[in-house]
């Protein structure tokens, strides 16, 4: 793990690059938890970075996430047009054509929506039965069990019983989360989204941002001397790279966007004035 100074060289080596690919996850790093998933708002200045560096050429900008994508979507008010990639249920689901056809594969097919359709039901009767506590969330690809609030011991109860469930329905990948378990039926991974993403625009350098274990997976394929990779909070990590909360996320976007913009700037898109007009 490096200091804050190799950081912030290492983010001016990865602005100055002929093109760059930079992704972030949501919760957790643009935005601070919350005991409603749906009721997290982005923290001031991380959705403004990102957009003023999606609008710089050469630079590419991606919100990497598990929730899925109808979700991301509207808690990140990333709007149909815009030039920010979002991809969506840890690489299953994204805006992004490019990570769609790499992602194939992994997307959910009939069989997969019938196995999730009893792992829901056996999970949300679980949790109605003997954890009424807890909340369940329902996703495309993935029925996730959320704790976030509760006493340690009622949280540890309820995500080892949700794993105990999912242990009986073969094919179910469990990603735990920052007090939640999700239980997914995608084999998708948000390493192999965005390594498809970086390769398709060919970027030269790539930054990326998370917080939790599904993040890690990203980390582990960027190796390139050139890759910037920055774990938020505690823990152990593969990232070469630690920040301690949301508010140096946003300030390390900052100097991204501030350093890229003298090598990179904006096109100018105000309207030029042309014979004889005024």
């Amino acid at each position: 793990m490096t200091s804050e100074s190799t950081l912030d060289a290492a983010l001016r080596r990865a602005a100055a690059a002929e093109s760059l690919l930079v992704a972030t996850d949501f919760d957790g790093v643009l935005a601070p938890f919350d005991v409603d998933p749906m009721a997290v708002r982005p923290a001031p200045g991380g959705m403004e970075s990102l957009r003023a560096l999606a609008a710089l050429p050469a630079t590419t900008v991606a919100i990497v996430s598990g929730r899925d994508l109808e979700a991301l979507a509207v808690l990140t008010s990333v709007t149909e047009g815009e030039p920010i990639v979002l991809v969506g249920s840890h690489g299953a689901e994204s805006t992004s054509p490019a990570v769609r056809s790499a992602m194939e594969a992994a997307a959910v097919t009939m069989e997969d929506e019938r196995r999730l359709a009893a792992l829901d039901a056996d999970i949300s009767r679980l949790v109605a039965e003997r954890h009424p506590l807890a909340a369940v969330e329902h996703k495309t690809a993935a029925v996730v069990v959320h704790t976030r609030g509760l006493p340690r011991d009622v949280a540890a109860a309820a995500l080892a019983d949700a794993r105990e469930v999912a242990l009986a329905h073969p094919g179910v990948r469990i990603l735990k989360g920052k007090s939640v378990l999700e239980l997914s039926v995608s084999p998708a991974d948000k390493g192999s989204a965005v390594t498809a993403l970086g390769r398709d625009r060919g970027v030269t350098a790539r930054v990326y941002v998370g917080d939790d274990v599904t993040d890690e997976d990203v980390f582990a394929r960027m190796t390139r001397p050139e890759d910037v990779t920055v774990k938020v909070g505690p823990g152990s990590t593969a990232a070469r790279h630690r920040v301690d909360d949301i508010p140096a996320v946003v300030a390390a976007l900052e100097q991204l966007l501030a350093i890229r913009r003298t090598t990179r700037p904006a096109p100018d898109r105000r309207p030029r004035n042309t014979p004889g007009s005024s």
